[in-house]
């Protein structure tokens, strides 16, 4: 009995502090923030790929705004790299954005520009 109870304590104290290991306590499957920036004239979907695969929709920014969205924990892992597919709604033609490969505790920027094939997308550290 007591040994089940003793496996059972450092089981929960081991996992319980696996998210402290990374520095500054962030845990590792913390989620990644995305600033955007549009020049575009119309709203514009963005979608998340890992590689051309997997397509996960972040949101709408609307025309000619800023906003804020957030890559989902665990995603940012993709051994291929990240891409963004911006879809412009006034005339649903799409655009590849990437590839990109955040690391723990950054941010990506993603300029969405007037043209939307022009778009880029930028890792930086978080501050």
């Amino acid at each position: 009995m007591r040994a089940s109870v003793a496996l059972s304590t450092v089981l929960l104290l081991g996992c319980g502090g696996s998210s402290m290991g990374a520095p500054g306590g962030v845990s590792p499957l913390q989620s990644t923030p995305v600033w955007i920036r549009s020049h575009n004239r119309s709203p514009v979907d963005v979608y998340l790929l890992c590689g051309n695969r997997d397509a996960r929709w972040l949101g709408t920014v609307p025309a000619g705004t800023a906003e804020a969205l957030e890559i989902p924990a665990g995603q940012p892992d993709c051994v291929r790299g990240l891409n963004f597919f911006l879809v412009v709604r006034k005339s649903g033609w799409g655009y590849w954005v990437g590839p990109f490969r955040p690391a723990r505790e950054s941010r990506v920027e993603l300029v969405i520009e007037k043209y939307a094939g022009l778009s880029s997308a930028r890792v930086r550290p978080v501050w």
